[in-house]
């Protein structure tokens, strides 16, 4: 059953059954609750993980508990590549969202793989500058963009991952102020506040167990400020 997983996985897709079936044979399956932490940051460790259900996040965390959401990790994506390039301590701690299960791979085995098959390497750099833009676009957002405006575009870009849509409105799993606010770099009372106005303004309402917004949002929230 890995093999065939396995074979879906962007950086492995391309190999052979039988170099699948010496991965799958290297893997190691490890389940992690809701809450539970994978590896914290600075830990030394270097292997490669795979999800194969469930979601997680990137974080860091300051001395007062408040966290900052880096990025988050899907079925069929992968972390900890920087620690096994390099070796040193992991740059951001890994917290499971919901149950899941990793794949685990040691990284002499991924190293030994990618000197067999260098197509590895390539799939793993292509992913290495996606994470990049996409880090350039968070620095970018905390530095230009208002509290509104990131909120916003952080629930669209949860919606967009659930694909679900209700009359005009995308549809996202509900999450606390406070986790928006580690989306987003921000504070919790920042980011109630801004609840507060987009659900009177009508771009967020509230259903049972997830947030709808409005597949206009940021044009609705762009017009109010210019007018």
């Amino acid at each position: 059953m890995l093999i065939q997983y396995l074979k879906h996985i962007p950086l492995f897709s391309h190999l052979k059954d039988a170099q699948l079936k010496e991965i799958a044979s290297r893997c190691k399956n490890v389940q992690f609750k809701k809450g539970s932490v994978v590896f914290h940051k600075t830990d030394m460790s270097t292997d490669l993980y795979i999800v194969n259900s469930g979601n997680l996040k990137a974080v860091l965390s300051d001395d007062e508990g408040d966290e900052m959401v880096l990025a988050t990790f899907e079925k069929g994506a992968f972390f900890g590549e920087l620690s096994l390039l390099d070796g040193k301590g992991r740059s951001a701690t890994i917290v499971a969202d919901k149950d899941s299960e990793l794949a685990v791979l040691n990284k002499d085995m991924f190293l030994d793989l990618i000197t067999k098959d260098p197509r590895i390497a390539i799939e793993l750099m292509t992913t290495l500058v996606d994470r990049l833009r996409k880090a350039d676009e968070m620095i970018e957002s905390l530095a230009f963009q208002e509290v509104g405006e990131r909120l916003v575009r952080s629930l669209m870009e949860s919606a967009s991952r659930d694909q679900k849509t209700v009359k005009g409105f995308l549809s996202c799993d509900k999450m606390t102020h406070k986790e928006l606010a580690a989306r987003i770099g921000s504070s919790r009372e920042a980011v109630s506040k801004c609840m507060k106005a987009l659900t009177t303004r009508g771009i967020v309402k509230e259903s049972e167990g997830s947030l709808l917004i409005s597949e206009n949002a940021l044009d609705l929230l762009r017009n109010r400020a210019s007018s």
